[in-house]
């Protein structure tokens, strides 16, 4: 695989304004950049797959725990403010999402049995046909992605990304993030 002489050149000269302002290690800031930087491909590359069905990662993702919370036996649904948390975005942006997937006719909402103030979300049968022709092709992309590292090494990187993100999870279980206003509402 050859290497891009730009992003060397950036790398090179991202090294030397480091340096230069006096930071002598920077494998904290490349490592971040470098996950950063990756995830986001990946994205691109996935929401490039999945516009054919009229999707984005973001849409996917909320429908996919939809339907695994479906399949877990939750038949009732799930709040906004369920999805919110364990997708860690906040919840102007799940309630914009909602609303783009229930115009497509994917979820339903429904006043919620314990409080009738609330609602829960639930797939529609359309929804629910959706992830189930979509989620096979969705995984041959992503795994055609990470086909260039070999299946050893796919399973050091979730080995390694699982550590990391078990240590991240606790260090924000540490932080009081009641006034903190981006993704981890």
């Amino acid at each position: 695989m050859k290497t891009d002489p730009a992003i060397t050149k950036h790398e090179k000269e991202l090294h030397e304004i480091f340096a230069a302002a006096g930071l002598d290690e920077t494998r904290g800031l490349a490592l971040m950049r470098t996950m950063i930087g990756t995830a986001h491909l990946v994205e691109v590359l996935a929401d490039n797959h999945l516009q054919a069905k009229g999707l984005s990662m973001s849409r996917m993702r909320l429908l996919v725990w939809l339907y695994v919370e479906e399949q877990r036996g939750n038949k009732e649904g799930v709040s906004p403010s369920h999805l919110s948390h364990y997708q860690h975005i906040s919840k102007n942006t799940v309630s914009a999402l909602l609303g783009s997937l229930e115009e497509q006719g994917l979820i339903e909402r429904t006043l919620s049995s314990e409080d009738k103030r609330s609602f829960k979300i639930c797939l529609t049968k359309a929804g629910r046909d959706l992830m189930r022709s979509t989620l096979p092709a969705h995984n041959s992309s992503m795994t055609q992605v990470f086909g260039v590292l070999t299946i050893e090494e796919q399973k050091t990187l979730l080995k390694i990304l699982s550590k990391l993100r078990q240590s991240l999870i606790e260090q924000i279980g540490k932080i009081d993030l009641s006034s903190y206003k981006t993704s981890v509402e």
